[in-house]
């Protein structure tokens, strides 16, 4: 009986990939299910992002009561998520929409972003020149880069109007050559593995 309940899973999860194949590759067969699905999925992220919070919130509290290292942190983390969650409630409320929770992201989250990207900017250099020292051809050809791209970003006025279109030039084709090779080497090897669990290759714990 354990054994034919360990199979529910697995027929749930093969239905539901031939239905939603059926409705992405046919026209009629199975109407509009991916939406529904979609919207399944939309409702059960929301629960479990509630069950998460709640889970984070018990947390940082039992963190705060004990006194623990962080604390402080802790108390900002549960401040902040309070806030926003009550700006949210208040600007639906009052018909505002997400008016509040704009303002919160614009002028409190967005700068704070922006800080600590440009701290990260120093850590980057430092890297960088680290990996220079290390004196192998990939390290020198990511410095190269590097340069050539900041350099170009930097580039004011006619006689630096060359490094820019050089630094342009750099993004346009082999960055975006290489991104786009991650990404379709990424998409090939999720549906790599989704094929092994659909054929039962990984499917261990049904032995």
């Amino acid at each position: 009986m354990r054994r034919i309940g360990l199979y529910i899973p697995l027929i749930i999860l093969y239905l539901t990939v031939f239905l939603v194949l059926a409705d992405y590759f046919t026209d009629g067969l199975v109407d509009h299910f991916g939406q529904v699905l979609a919207l399944w999925v939309s409702l059960i992220s929301g629960v479990l992002l509630l069950v998460g919070l709640g889970n984070v919130a018990r947390v940082h509290l039992r963190r705060i009561f004990n006194r623990q290292p962080g604390a402080l942190y802790s108390g900002v983390l549960l401040v902040s998520a309070l806030a926003v969650i009550i700006a949210g409630v208040v600007g639906q409320v009052r018909g505002a929409g997400n008016s509040f929770t704009d303002w919160i992201y614009q002028y409190i989250y967005q700068p704070l972003s922006t800080t600590l990207f440009s701290l990260l900017a120093f850590l980057l250099v430092a890297t960088a020149a680290r990996a220079l020292r290390i004196g192998t051809v990939e390290s020198t050809l990511l410095v190269v880069g590097a340069l050539i791209v900041l350099l170009g970003q930097l580039a004011i006025g006619p006689a630096t109007s060359n490094l820019g279109q050089l630094s342009q030039w750099f993004q346009n084709y082999p960055v975006l050559g290489a991104i786009r090779g991650i990404l379709i080497g990424t998409a090939l090897g999720a549906i790599a593995t989704s094929l092994r669990y659909l054929l039962g290759v990984d499917n261990q714990y049904l032995r």
